[in-house]
């Protein structure tokens, strides 16, 4: 603990606890603060991260918007669940991406949702698209971080061609692109995660050692130290932010368990039990995912990676950070649901009839819910004054305004928090039609810091939107 902890001279902002191949990020304490006495504000002491969160296959387009505009609204029955945040919500309407409007299906509007660019028709070979906006923040800001940046997602990545519109279907399953021609895979493993963040090099330490051991466990007495060593204050902000990681890690296991009993999955399943717990197995001591779609529960798998974003954020591991709730053609069940008889794709192809619009609702729904329990997570972390979301902008939102359609104008979308990069929030901002949806990444890119004029098809920054 000795490169921890000084008399006079400020903790380091990456210092970390560790024990036996684990490694944890410490949240933001005031022993990091430049002196006892500084001056500094508060809100310029934290950093500003970026949160990106996609929902495929579009929403009911009928049951999206608000009613009203400016902080004068009345949020849609889709978005209901965000009635508690709407103080902290901009609902975004007429924003698109021009260069999204040529090709078929869903592939030519997912790849370069955060991109803004076109890209090039192909069957495998010549991948091209454009450098996402989170990406683009990564490689500015990712050196301050253990990770540049971190992609995450429910659905394994899928392969080969799509001969409905003959397109690779490598575009479906990635929103992050690192170069125009590099896209960045989502980790769907919630265990591959957690040990990223909070476990160093499996090849650094005894297999045995881990096996059965918490990460917590791991740097227990390095914990110990520095909480002697803290102010009150402190030693409350690291309990709490050390209870989360626990509680993360234990639900992480139980869903494991909940996975080998066979418990509430689908009898066809059933037979597999015994294949799916060897590999799961192989997966957690090989660190390689045997490409097979994780058997898990849709919302607590879904939360749990919402999780890991909020922690990531937390212990400043990484500062900018995607979830996929699927690929672009995802055809995940939604029979979990009340009413809901078939899988998300076929309801987004509803052909207008009230019955699978009504199911379509419902699933959309459910991810606004989802996504309502992330801003419920970062508004529980205080930092400083404020909370971790009033340090991260949080988008939402899916790459076509209606599955049915497949139209790339008028996108869903959603962005929260931000205040402290100044975001101004509970507004229905309704831009002129047609607006570039690359003025909200270049407005998102200054806020955070970036000395940035443009980015893709941007005509400027996102008026009203910043203070």
């Amino acid at each position: 603990m000795a490169n921890l902890l000084f008399r006079r001279d400020p903790m380091s902002r990456r210092s970390v606890l560790r024990g036996m191949g684990a490694t944890i990020a410490l949240p933001f304490l005031n022993a990091m603060a430049p002196t006892a006495r500084a001056a500094q504000s508060q809100a310029q002491a934290f950093p500003v991260r970026m949160g990106v969160v996609f929902m495929p296959n579009g929403v009911h387009p009928q049951r999206w918007t608000p009613e009203g505009a400016g902080h004068d609204f009345k949020l849609s029955p889709i978005l209901q669940p965000l009635e508690k945040h709407r103080g902290d919500i901009n609902v975004l309407t007429n924003l698109g991406h021009h260069n999204c409007r040529e090709g078929d299906g869903h592939y030519a509007k997912t790849a370069n949702w955060l991109t803004g660019t076109p890209i090039a028709k192909t069957t495998g070979k010549d991948l091209r698209c454009g450098v996402s906006m989170d990406q683009f923040f990564a490689r500015e800001m990712g050196h301050h971080t253990r990770f540049p940046s971190l992609e995450m997602g429910t659905e394994p990545v899928m392969t080969g061609v799509d001969f409905n519109v003959n397109y690779t279907m490598l575009y479906g399953s990635h929103i992050s692109w690192r170069t125009p021609t590099t896209p960045l895979p989502p980790e769907i493993n919630p265990r591959f995660v957690f040990d990223r963040l909070f476990r160093e090099n499996a090849d650094q330490r005894k297999a045995s050692a881990m096996e059965n051991k918490s990460v917590l466990d791991l740097v227990l007495s390095d914990a110990k130290s520095l909480r002697g060593r803290v102010g009150q204050e402190d030693q409350q902000r690291l309990d709490e932010y050390l209870e989360s990681i626990r509680s993360v890690e234990q639900r992480i296991e139980a869903d494991i368990a909940r996975v080998a009993k066979g418990d509430n999955l689908d009898p066809l399943a059933q037979e597999e039990l015994a294949r799916l717990d060897k590999r799961i197995a192989a997966a957690m001591k090989d660190k390689s995912d045997p490409g097979g779609r994780l058997r898990l529960d849709h919302t607590e798998h879904s939360r749990l990676m919402l999780d890991l974003m909020t922690l990531a954020f937390w212990s400043d591991s990484t500062r900018v950070s995607s979830f996929m709730f699927g690929w672009a053609v995802s055809s995940k069940s939604f029979t979990f649901l009340p009413g809901v008889n078939h899988s998300h794709h076929e309801n987004s192809h509803h052909e207008n009839h009230a019955d699978k619009l009504e199911q379509y609702q419902k699933i959309c729904t459910w991810h606004v819910e989802q996504f309502s329990y992330l801003m419920d997570r970062m508004k529980s972390i205080k930092e400083g004054e404020g909370t971790l979301l009033d340090n991260t902008m949080l988008l939402f939102g899916s790459s076509m305004r209606d599955g049915n359609a497949h139209d790339p104008r008028n996108l869903p979308l959603v962005l929260a928090g931000g205040g402290n990069a100044g975001v101004k929030t509970g507004q229905h901002l309704v831009a002129e039609k047609d607006t570039p949806m690359c003025n909200l990444f270049l407005s998102m890119l200054q806020g955070a810091g970036m000395n940035v004029k443009e980015f893709g098809d941007s005509a400027g920054v996102l008026k009203g939107l910043t203070a």
